[in-house]
């Protein structure tokens, strides 16, 4: 009796945990890492297949059945856009209802149609401050999907990085 209560306590236990930490903690999380362009993200292995990296080697994409979609890219700004032209590039012409940015990065979200969208993006720039290399991740969702890929995108961003040498 005294070992059911004990395993009854640490699985009770083990379930507030999970709730502590939310939904995406309890997700099965695996890593990418993009050799080219240098970055690393985490993503969802249990709502997400990883799709073949791109032939050119700049990123891949990860797909779930609900229609989410996760894209990671690096890529050169040749054409030496603004930091507002490479946003709206990444918005895709949906409706941006939050923007957060720094010298080094920019977080924006929004919707278009009945998914939203968050994108991270981590700018490199030269010595007169001219973004020289982007990399991204762009996560779509269908809306009503929400309440699991909002905690996901959270995730994303922390875990989205400069892979370590």
């Amino acid at each position: 009796m005294r070992r059911l209560i004990g395993s009854w306590a640490m699985l009770v236990s083990l379930m507030g945990l999970a709730v502590l930490t939310g939904p995406a903690a309890a997700r099965d999380w695996s890593d990418y890492a993009n050799a080219r362009f240098g970055y690393r993200i985490c993503y969802p292995a249990d709502l997400m297949t990883a799709q073949p990296e791109a032939d050119n080697g700049d990123g891949r994409v990860f797909s779930a059945p609900s229609g989410a979609s996760l894209r990671v890219w690096g890529s050169y700004n040749a054409a030496e856009e603004d930091i507002d032209a490479i946003v709206a590039g990444v918005a895709d012409d949906g409706k941006i209802t939050y923007r957060s940015a720094t010298k080094d990065w920019v977080v924006v979200s929004g919707r278009k149609g009945g998914e939203s969208f968050y994108a991270k993006l981590l700018l490199e720039k030269d010595a007169k401050g001219t973004i020289e290399t982007i990399r991204a991740f762009r996560l779509t969702y269908p809306a009503k999907e929400a309440a699991t890929y909002d905690a996901v995108a959270a995730r994303l961003a922390k875990c989205f990085g400069i892979a370590s040498n």
